[in-house]
C-alpha cells in the first residue's frame, strides 16, 4: 500500500485519509478532502515516505462511523483512515471548531 500527500499538511488539523482501490475513487476522495490517499497500485503521484500512525474508522453506518470519528479527533487522532472522506472532514471540522483549534465555519448568534 503506497500513501501520496494531496495537499501540503496542516500540522495543527486531524489529517483525513482515504483508501482508495483505482483512480476514480482517488480523485472523488481529494474532492471530498482527503489529505492523504492509500493506494494499492500505482498514480503519477509525489509518494510520502512519512510515517503516519493512523486510526481506522470501522465500516459501518454514518452515526457510528462519524460518532467514532469524532472521538478519536477529540482525543488527539492525528490521522484517520476513512471510508466515507466527505463525512469524516466535516466531523473532525466540527471537532476543532468546539475544542477552539480553529474558527468555526460559520458563527450565528440566536439574539432574540
Amino acid at each position: 500500500m503506497k500513501r501520496f500527500r494531496v495537499a501540503e499538511l496542516a500540522l495543527d488539523r486531524v489529517l483525513v485519509m482515504a483508501q482508495v482501490d483505482t483512480v476514480d475513487e482517488a480523485l472523488r476522495a481529494v474532492a471530498d478532502g482527503a489529505d492523504l490517499i492509500e493506494f494499492d497500485g500505482s498514480l503519477e503521484l509525489q509518494e510520502d515516505s512519512s510515517a503516519w500512525e493512523a486510526v481506522t474508522v470501522p465500516p459501518g453506518g454514518p452515526d457510528e462511523m462519524l460518532a467514532f470519528a469524532s472521538l478519536a479527533a477529540w482525543g488527539g487522532a492525528r490521522v484517520l483512515r476513512t471510508p466515507d472522506v466527505r463525512l469524516t472532514r466535516k466531523v473532525v471540522e466540527m471537532v476543532a471548531s468546539i475544542a477552539g483549534t480553529r474558527p468555526p465555519a460559520r458563527a450565528v448568534r440566536a439574539l432574540a
